[in-house]
């Protein structure tokens, strides 16, 4: 899969701050802590963590870091 210009593989962990991303489909991965074992579904829009559950029902368009990490593999930020 490449998006914009960058070559990404399906289930490689990339390494994004503290955070380690397995992308899983054009839009959507898993997401794990790097001292953590949670792993968590995140796509573009949504996010199985707290913070993305409760943060989102104030501003329908706030992004945890989990998803800004996925974002940032797929090259979209």
């Amino acid at each position: 899969m490449t998006i914009n210009k960058q070559e990404v593989k399906l289930f490689e962990p990339y390494a994004v701050g503290n955070l380690v991303v397995y992308v899983t489909g054009p839009d959507r991965g898993s997401v794990i802590e790097a001292d953590c074992r949670w792993e968590l579904n995140t796509t573009l829009d949504s996010c199985d963590c707290c913070t993305f559950r409760w943060r989102s029902r104030r501003d329908p368009d706030f992004k945890c870091r989990h998803m800004l990490a996925l974002r940032q593999v797929l090259g979209l930020d």
